[in-house]
């Protein structure tokens, strides 16, 4: 007798359709209770489906299987990463600079004093930068209202400008993290804007922020990075950095962005100094800010300075002055 047509008589005298179930499985029919039900309701309606589409419990197994085989596919092709190790072979002291909000495209953006700081940092021998977000100003469709009107550059050709500081400075840059203005676009289009960046820099994709440990000389420094991190506070700078070792434990740095105002703190916590540090912004002026309180953006790449034989470390808030001070330690 037909599997099914057995399994209708035992349904029509009164058997409960998991033990049907269960017995059928015994007999080599791998069906879900769901599957059985619906054709024993066919069968009674006495209604014959010559070619309706269907599929089988071997189907999403098939489905299921082939789901893990592209996630894994695709995984190899993620650069994103929330831990890295860097190792930087020099005996002489190094600078770290902590580099974003330039927010490329705003028209009340400093292009000149952005140029000129990516110069010095090409330029300086001993430095290097993290990328901090916020790149490009970015306002597309849904981001928020009106945002598009303080543009002097549409977002494609943004691309097109931060792409190329990105090659220039390449050379020098460690690793880039994702801003929320950069976020916009993968939430939009699906478009990582900043892992394409990364694999023109050829440094690590940090995704939206994580740790990085350099390794200079016999010395390992901790950084934890955020373009933004809960907890922020326009009353205490270092809030929210100080918050990021209380969460996830000390370090070295800890290093954000977002506030468009250069920062520095070198205070003892958790039995060690540590550097807290933010970075500046070169958008002066937006219609937010200066709806907000008169809020005026201020230039700013604060850079720590790293020694490779003592563990001691050196923030300075200015880049002319940090550079001053790195080039007069690699003498």
């Amino acid at each position: 007798m037909d599997p099914m047509q057995w399994a209708y008589n035992q349904k029509q005298q009164g058997v409960p359709i998991e033990e049907i179930r269960q017995e059928l499985i015994k007999q080599g029919l791998n069906i879900t209770y769901e599957a059985l039900k619906k054709r024993l309701q066919r069968m009674k309606k006495q209604i014959i489906y010559e070619d309706k589409k269907e599929y089988s419990d071997n189907d999403i197994e098939d489905y299921i299987n082939k789901m893990i085989v592209l996630q894994e596919a695709s995984e190899k092709l993620n650069t994103k990463q929330v831990k890295a190790t860097i190792r930087i072979d020099d005996d002489k002291p190094i600078g770290i600079a902590y580099w974003g909000d330039w927010h490329i495209g705003c028209i009340g953006t400093d292009y000149k004093a952005l140029e000129e700081d990516s110069n010095k940092i090409v330029q300086t021998d001993g430095l290097f930068y993290i990328g901090a977000g916020d790149y490009k100003d970015n306002y597309i469709s849904n981001s928020p209202i009106g945002g598009q009107f303080g543009q002097i550059i549409q977002p494609g050709m943004q691309d097109i400008v931060v792409m190329r500081y990105i090659e220039k400075t390449a050379d020098k840059c460690l690793a880039l993290l994702k801003g929320c203005h950069d976020h916009w676009t993968q939430k939009q289009a699906d478009q990582d804007f900043v892992s394409t960046l990364c694999e023109k820099a050829n440094c690590v994709n940090l995704w939206h922020g994580g740790e990085i440990t350099i390794k200079l000389g016999n010395q390992s420094y901790l950084f934890r990075c955020r373009h933004k991190y809960p907890y922020q506070s326009s009353l205490n700078l270092e809030n929210a950095m100080r918050r990021i070792m209380e969460k996830q434990g000390p370090c070295d740095v800890a290093a954000e962005a977002h506030w468009h105002e250069p920062y520095v703190m070198d205070r003892h916590l958790m039995g060690e100094y540590r550097v807290m540090m933010r970075s500046g912004s070169y958008k002066k002026w937006d219609d937010y800010g200066q709806q907000l309180a008169g809020y005026k953006g201020k230039r700013g790449v604060p850079v720590v300075i790293l020694f490779p034989d003592k563990h001691k470390m050196l923030p300075v808030r200015d880049l002319d002055m940090a550079i001053e001070i790195l080039q007069a330690f690699r003498r």
